[in-house]
């Protein structure tokens, strides 16, 4: 009988401490990341140094990041395949079209603890990941490592959520004042309010 209640007592612990794990490395934490970034006084300017301009939602994302032999963190983006719903200009040789689906890298990256539990999710910049089923405008140029990935000009000033679905970034007045700017411009510009 005291064998049996022992075996209960254990697993009640073992259920328990299971689901306090499970629970704790479910938690993700986030951390902003302040980083020296190539910023747009005009609008003009963003569009000038860009390569591609396209609007349409993201499909799925997937977290990628590489250490190097040491253990530091070498590469760290969202890999977010994007489905153009509209070409708005194209400097490139290769021609897209409605529906094709590109591959855009988000300043945004997650790193598992490993037996620790929980999750630290890093941001660049108080970058927002897209959000699945939301609309957006890219403002966008080819990756210079990876030829089938493309990067957000100007970080916050190269994304813009265009069905008002998304929330906020975590940006500073002066530049949000800016953004909002760059925004509405370019919304008037390719007939999308």
């Amino acid at each position: 009988m005291k064998y049996k209640k022992n075996i209960t007592i254990i697993l009640g612990a073992l259920i328990i401490g299971a689901g306090w794990y499970s629970y704790a490395d479910g938690k993700t934490r986030t951390a902003t990341l302040d980083a020296s970034q190539v910023s747009y006084s005009t609008l003009n300017e963003l569009e000038e140094s860009s390569k591609l301009i396209v609007s349409g939602v993201p499909l799925k994302q997937e977290n990628h990041v590489t250490f190097d032999k040491d253990n530091f963190v070498q590469e760290s983006f969202t890999i977010t395949s994007f489905k153009i719903q509209n070409v708005h200009a194209n400097k490139l040789k290769s021609d897209f079209n409605n529906g094709d689906i590109i591959k855009v890298a988000e300043p945004v990256y997650v790193i598992d603890k490993g037996i620790k539990p929980g999750k630290t999710e890093f941001s660049i910049n108080g970058y927002k990941l897209m959000k699945q089923n939301s609309k957006y405008i890219l403002v966008l140029k080819p990756d210079v490592t990876y030829p089938d990935l493309f990067v957000i000009s100007g970080i916050n000033e190269g994304k813009y959520n265009i069905d008002r679905t998304d929330i906020q970034e975590k940006i500073n007045v002066d530049d949000k004042i800016k953004i909002e700017k760059f925004k509405n411009n370019l919304l008037d510009q390719f007939n999308l309010k």
